[in-house]
């Protein structure tokens, strides 16, 4: 009956984080002395003598009968001993398994990302992210408005540009450059401007802001732009300003083949504003789970060359 007792305790204080004083008593009932027991764990005979003690006095029970030359278990002593090895063996397996799961992107991540941006970049990179860990589940909301990840339970969040929100916590995975340009013919029929006050004599192409961001004596600042086209896709406004219809500024990644084709000629080159982020948000928990983080690192590999 005593024996149940003592179990009955035993579990007690492991739900409440009290495992103190019983891997040095599982080390001295092996090994039957404190002086091994201490080799074997790295630590001082007295630590192990103070732990042991203190759990004797925990469980109101002496555990060891101590003499000069050895130290031998109790018959209470024995009974203990092989049932605390039996949860110590369990420690151990739970330990193992925990860090083979931290070690392992698996399970499911749930993540946003802009619709352009997330369709050319992020979802290929997660496909090839997906074939390397089969036990990884992927959710994947692609929407140009900044949803709410605590409210939403995302995992991780594609933003671009200037983050807001300085609650969240953030990496920074590539870089975004905004680029002024437009068609040769554009430049044949109506004239190169050299300034950014001659853009007000040019037709502009106008995405989901009026204004764009340029950059004049080294600082950055937002001028109003106009023309007869105004549409919020990048990829029609890249297409407009390749058939002579204005002068676009887009991110890089709309332009770079037609830049570097000939189709689109970079302008106002002085003026091209500062890079802006590209960045992976995420919730501030106190550690980040194995698969986001390890996505993190493959998104910045993989954005970093896009």
């Amino acid at each position: 009956m005593l024996i149940f007792i003592l179990i009955k305790h035993f579990y007690s204080m492991v739900i409440m984080s009290r495992w103190l004083g019983i891997d040095e008593f599982i080390a001295v009932g092996e090994e039957g002395s404190f002086t091994r027991a201490s080799v074997v764990l790295g630590v001082s005979v007295a630590h192990i003598s103070r732990q042991v003690t203190q759990l004797e006095q925990r469980l109101n029970t002496q555990l060891l009968t101590r003499t000069t030359r050895k130290v031998v278990l109790t018959k209470e002593g024995e009974a203990f001993l092989h049932q605390t090895k039996h949860l110590q063996h369990a420690m151990d397996d739970a330990t193992a398994l925990l860090a083979e799961q931290q070690s392992t992107p698996k399970g499911k991540i749930k993540l946003t990302a802009p619709v352009m941006y997330g369709e050319t970049f992020v979802m290929p990179a997660v496909h090839t992210f997906m074939q390397q860990y089969p036990d990884l589940e992927v959710v994947m909301s692609l929407s140009n408005e900044q949803e709410n990840l605590l409210e939403g339970g995302f995992d991780l969040a594609i933003r671009l540009g200037h983050l807001k929100d300085s609650s969240l916590k953030a990496r920074r995975l590539s870089a975004r450059h905004f680029v002024i340009c437009c068609s040769k013919a554009y430049l044949e029929r109506f004239g190169e401007p050299h300034t950014l006050a001659e853009l007000q004599q040019h037709q502009c192409l106008v995405g989901n802001s009026s204004y764009w961001r340029v950059c004049e004596q080294g600082r950055d600042k937002h001028i109003k732009i106009a023309g007869r086209l105004q549409c919020n896709s990048g990829w029609a406004l890249a297409d407009a300003a390749k058939k002579g219809l204005g002068i676009v500024q887009l991110p890089n990644y709309y332009i770079e083949k037609d830049l570097a084709e000939g189709n689109l000629v970079p302008i106002l080159t002085n003026n091209q504003p500062k890079p802006e982020g590209v960045w992976g948000v995420y919730p501030p928990r106190q550690f980040v789970a194995t698969n986001v983080k390890a996505l993190l690192d493959h998104l910045v590999a993989a954005l970093s060359l896009a």
